[in-house]
């Protein structure tokens, strides 16, 4: 079951815009290279795909998003793209939720870390607070005893 550009955003949005209206307009403020709306999304790369996404959200009246590795096979120049528009949720209200085993990514994007280890919360603080090496003595705290 293909899904198209197209396909990811309602028919009609509360503003009254047409779905294609959307589309168009979140396509060229969010920099996504298609040759289409009816491009299929696998067709894209894996940032573009990523775009598509948060565009989605972003003309949506999301309240609350959880980013699972947002950035995982995605180039340099579309990951900045990411962090840009991850930053733009936070700002427009929305409650971010990231995981993420890069660490400088956490720390560059999150208010509040909690570092998990075997599925527990071990350390939780404002990312003012924390630099990557303590992130990851944290991390493998205790490994060596298993």
């Amino acid at each position: 079951n293909a899904s198209f550009v197209w396909d990811e955003f309602p028919a009609r949005r509360a503003d009254g815009r047409s779905r294609r209206e959307a589309v168009m307009s979140i396509v060229k403020a969010l920099n996504v290279r298609t040759p289409g709306l009816d491009q299929r999304i696998g067709a894209l790369s894996g940032g573009n795909q990523q775009k598509i996404v948060f565009g989605n959200w972003l003309t949506m009246n999301t309240k609350v998003v959880l980013l699972d590795e947002p950035t995982r096979g995605v180039d340099v120049g579309a990951r900045s793209e990411i962090y840009a528009l991850i930053r733009r949720l936070a700002a427009s209200g929305v409650a971010v939720v990231l995981v993420s085993s890069e660490v400088p990514e956490v720390l560059g994007l999150a208010h509040r870390v909690l570092v998990v280890r075997e599925g527990r919360v071990v350390h939780e603080a404002p990312s003012s607070e924390l630099d990557e090496g303590r992130v990851l003595d944290l991390v493998m705290e205790g490994s060596a005893h298993v």
